[in-house]
């Protein structure tokens, strides 16, 4: 009878003990009396560890882990973009007007065999004639070359070109081939001997575009004759000097008439030769231009 009291009494116990330990579990762990009581079951977890990425790379995750328990993406400001080119700008250079390449003028003067001058809209302009060489005043030839420019195209309307390297030559004379109803007034100057093909590519000047038809000309033409022969020093001896109606001549072997005053030149037949007084006098115009004179327009 005994024994089965004890049983009784154990079994209640039990029953007691149960009970007060799922009390605690539902209360927490904090009863002391449950200190070193182990759980039948341990649940661990593992904490994120943060890694060090590099861009492009995408950042691992531990197997288990929640979105949760992941941090947080870090906001990375975006690159900054290259900045936008400046918009080109253009100076335009100052550039002074040029005559047109190719227009028509009327020749006001012819100043020798290869030098005229020319107008047009108003504007006159000394010309020298691309690619030609022909007597200077006071050498055998002048009078014949300039005489036979005139009758070529002496007060006609007259095409200049440009063809030359250059577009004016060192006295500020255009350089310009001279064309008068489809002739080419250069090239019949060779023709008819009373030029030479110079001022060209053979002698430093440049290739100019008739230069080939210019020389093929001047080794076939035959040279024109001196009517009147010279002492290659001045104007020719032959003929009356001083020239009529000329109140201040020059010396016949210098006859071009330098103007201090105004820095004109003047040569046998232009308009104000007889009434020029000059303070010096030249050998040729070219020799005047060269002392700072330039030549007469009229």
């Amino acid at each position: 009878m005994r024994s089965r009291r004890t049983k009784a009494l154990t079994v209640v116990a039990g029953l007691a003990a149960i009970v007060a330990i799922g009390g605690n579990a539902a209360r927490g762990s904090d009863d002391p009396s449950l200190a070193g009581l182990e759980p039948a079951v341990r649940v661990t977890t593992t904490p994120y560890a943060a890694t060090p990425t590099t861009p492009g790379t995408t950042t691992p995750t531990t197997p288990g882990a929640t979105a949760a328990s992941r941090p947080a993406a870090r906001a990375s400001a975006p690159a900054p973009s290259p900045p936008e080119p400046a918009a080109p700008t253009t100076s335009p250079r100052a550039t002074s007007p040029a005559p047109a390449a190719s227009a028509t003028w009327v020749v006001t003067k012819v100043v020798d065999g290869d030098t005229i001058w020319a107008a047009r809209a108003g504007v006159t302009h000394k010309v020298r004639v691309i690619g030609i060489d022909t007597p200077e005043i006071g050498q055998c030839g002048y009078s014949e070359a300039s005489r036979n420019l005139r009758g070529i195209i002496g007060g006609q309307q007259v095409t200049l070109t440009a063809g030359a390297r250059d577009d004016v030559d060192r006295y500020g004379r255009l350089l310009r081939y001279v064309d008068v109803n489809g002739v080419d007034a250069g090239l019949r100057q060779i023709k008819q001997g009373f030029a030479v093909a110079r001022y060209d590519s053979r002698d430093g000047y440049g290739r100019h575009s008739r230069e080939a038809a210019y020389v093929r000309a001047d080794r076939s033409s035959p040279k024109a004759p001196c009517a009147m022969p010279s002492t290659g020093t001045g104007i020719s001896s032959a003929g009356p000097w001083p020239l009529p109606g000329d109140k201040h001549p020059c010396p016949q072997s210098r006859p071009v008439k330098g103007n201090e005053d105004s820095m004109i030149a003047h040569e046998p037949g232009d308009r104000y030769y007889g009434v020029t007084n000059p303070e010096q006098c030249f050998t040729t115009m070219s020799a005047a231009e060269a002392a700072g004179f330039r030549p007469a327009r009229a």
